[in-house]
């Protein structure tokens, strides 16, 4: 009697188990069972498998058309009922699903998330559903039965169905940590290429600095660009390319087939000569239209680069050179891990899409009929990060040198390029240029950079062979000038300060020298001698009078007078290479036999007997110190001779040592490594350093705003390092 009576009882809970789960899950003759209620009138279902997840993703924006769509976002209080959330892409319909029967304590706590007028709240079995001026749907026949709604990934997120023309297609919606969500939808009328590992394909010529990337493989391009499906670039990609944005200019980078060279191409498909430039490094063609947005403006001039075996397409030629820069100092994806992880972090290898910007990463990957999108809003990322501390442009000439200027309307240093013809331009501290010009006439010697009213405020001295410019931070001319000369200017100019005005000195072909003011008037003009003047002429007070000292192409040294009319003093012959003037007396330098030997012009007008120094050779002379080498052991000495600094080098072929006295520190260019390297006064190496660097390096230190501008030339462009010091 008692096993009977177990088996009953048994049997009886089996029975109900079974009835229960009819109820629940498998009678859809239940009313509001979401078969029942969606059809095609909603245009989309979104079910909500794992809510917080669901909501991190930002996928209710996909049914933002369901006036209930907003609620959804304030039910995190609702994780303890662990149910299911169906809702409408396009109807006032949100159906709960559940294990269990729902309480009336649980209804009541789900209406006060929903706060429209007019709801309607409908409970039947496991389903609770809310509506508003709720319909049913007109089924014609279980053909338009929605009876897949089972057939959704119970693992994913959410599932995501949309109706497109007479299918219906579904999404599911993935969590991949750290911000990342996978969206995998069923597209079997989409036919791409094999997904692409673009990232090695490409990192290795992208510059780092690029603030987006996006990657089209080929086939998905085409199917997605009529421009490009029927344009010249479809005749030479292979696997795809990326456009990316880089310093405010669009561009795209390419890879092409074998044989079908793009350069080539372009200059086939040309309608005229004139629509072809060919450069020293570089292809221009205008006429093109590679992609629905490149060029911007249709058919527009743009400019090819070739770095390694891919193409480059810019739409501005100084932005094609400093990415060539870029590319020669390493500053590429490939060579910046952290910055690479920023970019692609997260994402698939491989794809037939790869979309990455300042707010957005995502990713599509097309395989055996499935489309697998990976998206997410990067947390805390920024892609357009700005170069504070180093910058790179192209001048409109061939810069030949460079001149750093204190610039007080900009706080920092500014550099003016100038190139041996005559045209010159000034770059700000952060690289834009501000203002250029053309003399029209070769300049000789370095551009001067003074202070003509001693006020902090710097202007360029500049000479050609018969005029004498004088810029100020504007690109104004000061004064009077520039000067124009009758003769052949054959010196360098100094300045002085004469009865409380500043005062000018050059000399010309005729060994004469020119006296200017601070406006670029003539003041005076004195004859020293027959032959032309080729030093630096230097202003002297010797005993109340002021005398002016210069050498001309005879190496006849010269004393004359600048304001009494007598005949100048023949001081001898002299070898000097260097001379300066310091602390009221001229002193002359020059190497002879692997030794370095000095001379001074004393006060009473007359030379000193001459002094060997060192031993070594002369390397660099200026107004406030002289650089002694001696193969790759380097000293600075002040023009009292004390040594200041001293060091081996670690390397042979120097370009360049700049030593910098407001800091005891020097910048050394080693020629053969095309490296900068910059050591404090103790010989360590600054932080930061080596640098890049090609041919000659120029530096200045600023100090307003404490810091160290290192610049050099590659390929046209100029390229600064900044340093906090």
């Amino acid at each position: 009697m008692k096993r009977f009576l177990l088996i009953c009882i048994v049997l009886s809970a089996v029975l109900w188990i079974g009835y229960s789960s009819y109820e629940l899950w498998l009678n859809t003759d239940n009313s509001i069972h979401p078969e029942q209620v969606f059809c095609e009138e909603d245009e989309s279902i979104l079910l909500i498998h794992k809510y917080s997840e669901t909501k991190n993703a930002n996928y209710f924006s996909a049914i933002d058309k369901n006036p209930l769509a907003l609620s959804l976002n304030n039910l995190e209080e609702l994780a303890y009922l662990n149910a299911k959330i169906y809702a409408s892409g396009n109807r006032a319909i949100v159906i709960f699903e559940k294990d269990t029967k729902w309480k009336t304590e649980e209804i009541d706590h789900i209406k006060s998330f929903f706060k429209l007028n007019n709801l309607d709240f409908k409970v039947e079995a496991g389903h609770l559903m809310i509506s508003q001026n709720y319909q049913p749907c007109q089924k014609e026949s279980d053909k338009n039965k929605i009876d897949f709604l089972i057939e959704g990934d119970k693992k994913a997120s959410a599932n995501f169905w949309t109706q497109e023309e007479t299918q219906w297609k579904r999404t599911d919606v993935y969590n991949l940590n750290k911000g990342f969500f996978e969206y995998r939808s069923s597209d079997p009328r989409s036919i791409y290429g094999n997904a692409i590992q673009d990232i090695p394909m490409f990192v290795s010529v992208i510059p780092y600095t690029s603030s987006s990337y996006l990657f089209k493989e080929r086939f998905y391009a085409a199917s997605t660009d009529s421009v490009f499906k029927n344009g010249p670039m479809n005749l030479w990609v292979d696997k795809g390319f990326v456009s990316i944005d880089y310093e405010g200019q669009h561009l795209i980078v390419s890879d092409y087939r074998s044989q079908q060279k793009p350069s080539l191409i372009l200059i086939e498909q040309s309608n005229n000569e004139d629509s072809v430039m060919v450069m020293e490094d570089m292809h221009s063609f205008s006429g093109f239209q590679l992609t629905q947005d490149f060029p911007k403006k249709k058919n527009s001039r743009i400019y090819v680069i070739e770095i390694e075996d891919k193409v480059l397409f810019v739409d501005s030629k100084s932005t094609a050179r400093k990415i060539l820069v870029d590319y020669q100092l390493g500053k590429t994806l490939a060579l910046s891990p952290e910055r690479q992880e920023q970019f692609f972090g997260g994402l698939p290898s491989h794809v037939n899409l790869r979309d990455i910007s300042v707010d957005k990463k995502a990713s599509l990957t097309w395989k055996d009929q499935l489309l697998f999108e990976v998206n997410t809003k990067p947390p805390n990322e920024q892609l357009s990060v700005q170069d504070k501390t180093t910058w790179s442009t192209s001048v409109d000439h061939e810069p030949f040198n460079l001149a750093p200027i204190t610039d007080h309307l900009r706080k920092g240093t500014s550099v003016l390029s100038y190139s041996s013809s005559g045209k010159y331009e000034l770059i700000s501290p952060n690289g834009k240029t501000i203002w250029k010009g053309d003399l029209k006439a070769p300049i000789k010697g370095e551009v001067q950079v003074i202070d003509v009213f001693d006020n902090k405020k710097h202007q360029f001295l500049i000479r050609t062979d018969k005029q004498i410019h004088l810029l100020d931070l504007n690109g104004n001319t000061v004064g009077g000038f520039p000067y124009q000369s009758e003769h052949l200017l054959t010196s360098n100019i100094s300045d002085f300060v004469w009865n409380g005005t500043k005062r000018f000195l050059i000399g010309n072909e005729k060994g004469e020298i020119i006296m200017l003011n601070s406006a670029g008037m003539e003041l005076n003009i004195i004859q020293l001698g027959k032959e032309a003047i080729i030093s630096t002429p230097y202003a002297l007070n010797i005993r109340g009078n002021l005398r002016v000292w210069a050498v001309n192409s005879g190496l006849q040294e010269l004393l004359g007078y600048l304001e009494t009319p007598a005949k100048a003093s023949v001081l001898g012959k002299t070898s000097a290479q260097h001379s300066i003037k310091h602390r009221g007396k001229v002193i002359s330098y020059f190497e002879k036999e692997g030794k370095i030997y000095s001379q001074l012009l004393k006060s009473d007008g007359k030379n000193e007997d001459v002094k060997m120094l060192d031993e070594g050779k002369l390397f660099h002379v200026n107004d406030q110190h002289l650089v002694i080498a001696s193969d790759n052991y380097f000293k600075v000495m002040n023009h009292n001779h004390d040594i200041i600094y001293s060091k081996q080098l670690p390397f042979n072929e120097v370009g360049s040592f700049i030593y910098i006295d407001e800091k005891s520190l020097v910048t050394v260019l080693d020629y053969l490594q095309n490296k900068i390297h910059a050591y404090d006064k103790t010989g360590e190496e600054l932080e930061a350093y080596p640098k890049e660097g090609r041919n000659q390096s120029f530096t200045a230190y600023n100090k307003y705003d404490k810091t160290l501008y290192t610049y050099t030339i590659i390929s046209k462009s100029i390229i600064c390092f900044k340093s906090k010091i």
